[in-house]
């Protein structure tokens, strides 16, 4: 799959040289999801594990100077909507749950965030199951889990209220688990308020009043 992608990237970089426009293409190259290649004793794509989420990220810029910088902090694909706006000229969308990564290359000092999110819906595998619809069985609801990894912990937390946490301090593998209470309160606490941070925004910015105050579209 790697050689297919470089392959068929070779093609379109060439086609864009060949134009002469490659000192004025943005080039951003990531993924959707990454792969356990026996990682854990998984294949494929699924659970919690890092394997499946940690996706490769290039962002290349022909107007920088500091081409090769590698950035240690972590991001999301969330960030890169917001990124291009801004890359673009354009004001990135009051909508986009990322952040803008140009502050983060102008300012590696920069206050950014310390643990990164990834969730995983799974109801789709027990769709067939003979159940009750929604109100009346909720059980479907239940079928997914939120992830927050930093520095030295990661915790999931799933729907139907259970959780784990890995100690990465101790065990950067995922394979220790981590028994302090008071570790995981926190954990849980931050993820409950970065998934408040998070609701949908699409109408709180705006006020159904004669004057109509907000940050309403432009429509044109």
């Amino acid at each position: 799959m790697i050689d297919e992608v470089d392959y068929q990237l070779s093609r379109v970089v060439d086609a864009i040289t060949a134009r002469g426009e490659w000192n004025d293409t943005l080039v951003v190259v990531t993924s959707d999801h990454g792969d356990q290649l026996g990682d854990h004793g998984l294949i494929g794509k699924l659970g919690f594990f890092p394997q499946s989420y940690h996706i490769i990220g290039l962002w290349r810029d022909p107007r920088r100077s500091d081409a090769g910088r590698v950035v240690a902090q972590p991001t999301e694909n969330v960030d890169l909507l917001p990124s291009l706006a801004v890359a673009l000229g354009l004001e990135p969308p009051r909508q986009c749950d990322g952040r803008v990564l140009q502050g983060l290359f102008d300012n590696a000092d920069l206050a950014w965030r310390t643990t990164v999110h990834y969730e995983w819906d799974f109801r789709f595998i027990f769709l067939d199951a003979p159940t009750p619809q929604w109100p009346f069985d909720r059980s479907l609801s239940e079928k997914n889990l939120a992830v927050g990894v930093s520095d030295d912990l990661a915790y999931v937390h799933f729907g139907d209220g259970t959780y784990l946490g890995f100690d990465l301090a101790a065990d950067p593998t995922w394979r220790t688990p981590c028994t302090d209470e008071g570790r995981l309160f926190q954990a849980a606490r931050d993820m409950a308020t970065w998934r408040q941070q998070h609701l949908g925004r699409e109408y709180t910015d705006m006020l159904l009043r004669a004057d109509r105050p907000g940050f309403w579209p432009n429509l044109g």
